[in-house]
């Protein structure tokens, strides 16, 4: 007998509620780990190469291992349960990031390359997590729910980021670099994530959920086919396709531009910092207003939030991060308002038989294209530097805001 069998009413409500907060602090938890590699893995890859082309480089490897991570854990989600995946992506990651601070500490840059490559891997059940937010939600309180798991990143960066430098004073003498700290704090964070998942969530959220239940077949290849041809899927992954390889490709440049400016790892971890309270700190908020006035006009915002931040940026002063920093602060919330907006529209356009292999096929086709923002960075950085990176970024998002706002052929589409 399921547990949906032997509770009902206000119990499962409990039960569903729970649940909520134990993906919320162990998302949280994994957000520390990942904001603080993040925060360190293009100046270290620079230290130890001597090139800014080549400095991108983990960070594309990390979005690989996340689109390899978020496909693969996708399929195991609907053959055995979001428990299951949940416990499966922390450990990689713990592995990764360990991997990265030996190979910090030995001078290997391939090794920190690598380490990246599990980091994201392993991501890739944290990513999910927001769908399985919204599966036990009620209707009507999806966006909410999962902007609620979207928020757990606000927490996690600005304690992720700026225990950087502190990490890296007290290890810095025992292990000849300040960029250990970042990866220790990393493996410390995601391995209490898996303590976290394998001791609270109970029971499986899989047997639990309001929407989403699926048959444990792990999907069947023609009907994904199909649900991949309908223009709302194709739009939702379009938008969370968009708002992540333009908000990675300028985040990833920033701290080689922080540091050019003649900067340290506290500055960037304050200007990275503001970007994901950005990103995270008000997705409940955008949350509920998808859930009010519909995914659509929410991603428009987002769009044009996005390339003014775009903007903005790119005319900062090199002297300075004051515009800088409100600038990526402006590019995290219109990649919130776009990401939220996206998540909820694949949420509600995916038929539900397929719907958790079309969420981890889709999530790995966005990291594909965030590897590709992540190397490409490193390269436009060295070749036409900051401004233009940024323009080139705002251009693209302009040509996608004026296709959502004003095809006659995709609109009646969406509106069916």
């Amino acid at each position: 007998m399921g547990v949906k069998q032997q509770v009902t009413g206000r119990d499962l409500a409990g039960i569903r509620r729970r649940l909520l907060y134990v993906l919320f602090t162990g998302t949280t938890l994994g957000w520390v780990g990942f904001i603080a590699t993040l925060t360190v893995a293009t100046v270290a890859a620079r230290s130890l190469t001597g090139s800014t082309t080549l400095a991108g480089i983990p960070l594309a490897a990390g979005a690989l291992g996340q689109a390899y991570g978020t496909n693969l854990f996708g399929k195991l989600s609907a053959a055995r349960g979001r428990r299951f995946i949940m416990l499966m992506g922390p450990p990689i990651s713990a592995l990764g990031a360990a991997v990265e601070m030996v190979g910090v500490i030995g001078g290997s840059y391939s090794m920190l390359v690598g380490g990246a490559a599990l980091v994201g891997a392993g991501l890739g059940s944290q990513h999910l997590s927001r769908y399985v937010a919204a599966e036990l939600a009620e209707e009507g309180r999806q966006g909410l729910a999962m902007g609620i798991l979207v928020l757990s990143g606000t927490i996690g960066a600005v304690v992720g980021a700026n225990l950087v430098e502190w990490a890296g004073r007290v290890v810095e003498g025992s292990l000849g670099t300040p960029y250990a700290g970042a990866f220790l704090l990393a493996t410390v964070a995601f391995l209490l994530t898996w303590v976290l998942f394998w001791a609270a969530l109970r029971p499986d959220p899989s047997e639990v959920a309001v929407t989403g239940q699926v048959a444990r077949t792990g999907g069947r290849d023609g009907a994904v086919g199909a649900a991949f041809r309908l223009p709302k899927v194709q739009v939702a992954i379009l938008a969370m396709v968009s708002a992540q390889v333009v908000m990675v490709g300028v985040m990833t440049a920033t701290p080689l531009r922080i540091e050019d400016a003649g900067y340290g790892l506290n500055v960037v971890g304050v200007v990275i910092s503001t970007h994901t309270v950005g990103m995270f700190l008000f997705a409940p908020l955008v949350g509920k207003l998808v859930d009010r006035v519909g995914y659509l006009p929410v991603l428009r915002i987002g769009l044009l939030m996005t390339w003014g931040s775009l903007l903005l940026a790119g005319i900062a002063p090199y002297d300075g991060y004051g515009m800088l920093n409100a600038g990526l602060f402006l590019l995290g919330l219109g990649w919130s308002f776009s990401f939220v907006a996206g998540s909820s529209m694949l949420f509600a356009s995916a038929p539900p038989d397929v719907r958790q292999v079309v969420e981890g096929r889709a999530d790995a086709l966005a990291h594909v294209m965030v590897m590709t923002g992540s190397a490409g960075a490193g390269v436009l950085m060295s070749a036409v530097g900051f401004g233009s990176l940024n323009l080139v970024a705002a251009g693209f998002l302009l040509a996608l805001l004026l296709l959502v706002s004003f095809s006659p052929s995709l609109r009646a589409a969406l509106a069916s």
